[in-house]
């Protein structure tokens, strides 16, 4: 039934050639679903397997304490960045479309790891040449500033939902 004005009139009947086109879009979706769902699975593979040599790595006695603590963090934080990836996977199956916080989360995520790295392997590098300590710094201060503008990006897609909240 379709409305037109005040009244209800029968829906126009679909047409063959509608029902032809309607065959390999829905191979498509399934097909389409399937696919997210092994790369579900791959991710969460992916996660426990790095968990797992995460834990290994840090009771191993091959190294010394700090560089398996700090190895140990860079690792768990890998595991959250593939967990996220997996949970914006999954939210495409509720919401059906592009999801840009998650990714925004991710780059964070991702952004702050790679500062926590950097920051502790020079703590534990000692002394060091001028030309490495200012690259490193660089690098500190390029991530840093990477960081920073996903989370002002995170802040105003935020902000642009809560002000638009039937869209």
């Amino acid at each position: 039934m379709v409305a037109t004005g005040d009244q209800f009139s029968p829906a126009p009947a679909a047409t063959p050639a509608s029902k032809q086109l309607r065959r390999p879009m829905a191979f498509i979706n399934l097909t389409e679903d399937l696919v997210h769902y092994v790369v579900v699975a791959a991710l969460l593979v992916l996660a426990g397997m790095a968990l797992y040599k995460t834990g290994i790595d840090l009771l191993g006695r091959h190294r010394d304490l700090a560089n398996r603590v700090i190895d140990g963090l860079n690792g768990v934080l890998f595991v959250v960045i593939v967990l996220e990836l997996m949970s914006t996977v999954v939210a495409h199956f509720e919401h059906a479309g592009f999801q840009l916080q998650p990714f925004l989360i991710i780059g964070i995520i991702s952004g702050v790891r790679h500062i926590l790295t950097v920051g502790a392997r020079l703590s534990l590098a000692g002394e060091m040449t001028g030309r490495v300590f200012r690259q490193s710094q660089i690098e500190l201060g390029v991530e840093a500033g990477v960081v920073l503008g996903l989370g002002l990006a995170l802040f105003l897609v935020r902000v642009k939902e809560q002000s638009q909240p039937g869209e």
